[in-house]
């Protein structure tokens, strides 16, 4: 068949799970998105809309004052996933923008992970299997509704694919020799996109290529495994590897709270809270216990592959031990060899300590990279599970076919593959998915967005990053902006510089209604004067502040009533909200 016409069929395939399994999000595709309340959801509307607006207005694409108006900040470092924003360009409809991004990264991860496996893997049905666990493995479905940059996985199996038709390796032999310079080119375009996606998913790519590389780098292929002196070198490497990471952690040397979010070893068998089947009550206790969780409850807990895969895979790595089953095909061919390795060292990735039950025990190597600087950055650990979805699958598979194959019927291996499809989807179907749209967003904003004016101020205020809240910030009123259409001083982003912070405190009619916001039942220092608050009249050409109803008769709304009487403010009541608006211009 056709590579374009399979892989066109396999997207449609895959595509079409989607529909099914975010269903009814289908039916609502171009108003409707997934959401968990409260949480970083918000962004990625926001990101699609600030981009659009940004270059149709002829605007800096990657430095706002949108948020943190007016010092603004640039986006470089930020979650922005510019490649939804292209799409929102192209369709005039950010929502719609959304749910394209989202369909065409599960269906294409799926649609090359399986292309990938069938390079081993003889039998379609676990083929098509392996890009499902790929594209819908409970990493994945628990981020749909909230970290939409981690499932923009679709370029990674068509890296690997490209990579490996790109290079070839040699033992001892650094760089390695080019077969083919448009699979080369098709490598630096992937990744191209995948650096307009997630920059976790572009670490993916590189630590891949890396470990892949490493593998002839250093001749791990000729190991002797039987020796004493490879388990002696072995044990003396983690023994001082885990003695550096130890004293390194008792200097104070900045690992970016890498092994403050390190996965635990139980994490591999607690089924994650969007699973519809087998989050049973144990999993649950589990999953929201401080003794076990530096942050009980995080999604960040998650490193569950299911019961099957991984007990089949184990099952079948004694069956090798023991020689009661040949050498898979993978490990036949030249260029599959190194993807077990490559597999544990993304396993390894995940945990910087063999941490059980909340208790470090050894330190392992790759821990090293928490400790240098930009690599630091990639601080959640347990996010490199994603390529062990990619990996285990195939290697398991491909396993499983030399073990069956002169044991059992052709038959037999279709009903067992049936079997191991049901297993995998009653582990990893998910629980049905909370929707929104801008239909959800409270009546007050749509007014605010026909006001003249510059900005919004809302109450409560508050700046949030990935290291640092002030105040207190509602991931919605991201949402909300790209309704109302009015800059804010208040925001959310992966990181934000110092003076943001300080600029908020430090604002003398903001930073007071922020003191008596957060310390309501302190005595307040003296208000603003007269100059000082028509200043910032003149700056910020307010077209309203609004309070939010739960801090509505409290002292930063009392505060802010009184302050601006003088100036001709009226108030009223908006579904629950406080709405203050200057007198008619």
């Amino acid at each position: 068949m056709n590579y374009w016409l399979r892989l066109s069929l396999l997207t449609a395939f895959y595509g079409a799970l989607f529909a099914v399994i975010t269903w009814p999000l289908a039916a609502h595709f171009t108003s409707e998105f997934l959401v968990v309340p409260g949480h970083d959801t918000y962004m990625y509307p926001w990101n699609a809309w600030h981009f659009r607006t940004a270059v149709q207005t002829g605007q800096p694409v990657f430095h706002t004052d949108w948020l943190f108006y007016p010092l603004g900040s640039w986006l470089i470092l930020h979650t922005y996933t510019p490649i939804i924003g292209l799409i929102s360009l192209l369709v005039g409809n950010d929502v719609l923008a959304l749910n394209i991004g989202l369909l065409l990264s599960y269906s294409l991860s799926a649609a090359g992970a399986c292309l990938l496996a069938r390079r081993w893997v003889q039998s379609p049905l676990l083929a098509l299997l392996a890009g499902f666990i790929f594209a819908y493995s409970p990493y994945k479905l628990q981020r749909l509704p909230e970290h939409y940059n981690l499932v923009l996985t679709a370029t990674v199996p068509f890296y690997v694919l490209a990579f490996l038709d790109a290079f070839r390796f040699r033992e001892k032999q650094f760089l390695p020799e080019v077969r083919s310079w448009k699979a080369a080119a098709g490598c630096a375009a992937l990744g191209l996109v995948t650096l307009l996606s997630d920059y976790y998913v572009l670490f993916g790519l590189l630590y891949f290529s890396l470990a892949y590389a490493a593998w002839y780098w250093f001749g791990l292929g000729r190991i002797r495994w039987r020796e004493w002196r490879t388990w002696a070198w072995l044990g003396g490497g983690l023994v001082l590897s885990h003695a550096l990471i130890w004293l390194l952690r008792r200097w104070g040397v900045e690992d970016n709270g890498g092994f403050w979010w390190g996965g635990d070893l139980v994490d591999f068998i607690m089924p994650p809270p969007t699973s519809r089947f087998v989050y049973w009550d144990w999993a649950a206790r589990l999953y929201h216990n401080p003794k076990v969780f530096t942050m009980p409850g995080s999604l960040e807990n998650t490193l569950f592959m299911g019961y099957a895969l991984p007990l089949l895979a184990l099952g079948l790595w004694v069956l090798r031990k023991a020689h009661r089953r040949p050498l898979s095909a993978v490990a036949q061919e030249q260029q599959g060899r190194p993807l077990a390795w490559v597999l544990l060292f993304f396993v390894m990735l995940t945990l910087p300590a063999t941490r059980v039950y909340g208790h470090d025990t050894l330190h392992l190597p790759t821990a090293l990279l928490h400790f240098v600087p930009f690599f630091n950055n990639i601080r959640c650990p347990t996010r490199w599970v994603m390529m062990v979805g990619l990996l285990l699958p195939i290697l398991t598979f491909s396993a499983l076919e030399a073990a069956w194959k002169p044991r059992l019927h052709a038959t037999s291996r279709t009903a067992l593959s049936l079997l191991l499809v049901g297993l995998v989807l009653f582990e990893y179907w998910p629980r049905p998915y909370e929707r929104t749209s801008r239909a959800a967003v409270p009546r007050v904003f749509h007014q605010v967005a026909n006001l003249p004016g510059k900005t919004l101020i809302p109450v409560p205020l508050g700046i949030a990053s990935g290291y640092r809240e002030v105040g207190q910030f509602q991931r919605e009123q991201l949402f909300y902006q790209t309704v109302h259409e009015k800059k804010v001083p208040i925001g959310f982003m992966a990181r934000v510089p110092v003076e943001v912070f300080a600029g908020l405190q430090n604002d003398p009619v903001l930073g007071a209604v922020l003191f008596r916001q957060t310390k309501p039942d302190t005595i307040a220092p003296a208000p603003p004067t007269a100059p000082q608050v028509q200043a910032f009249l003149r700056q910020y050409d307010p077209a309203a502040f609004v309070i939010n109803p739960a801090f509505r008769e409290q002292p930063a709304h009392l505060f802010l009533r009184q302050l601006l009487r003088p100036y001709g403010y009226r108030e009223q009541l908006v579904d629950g909200y406080v709405l203050l608006t200057p007198p008619a211009r």
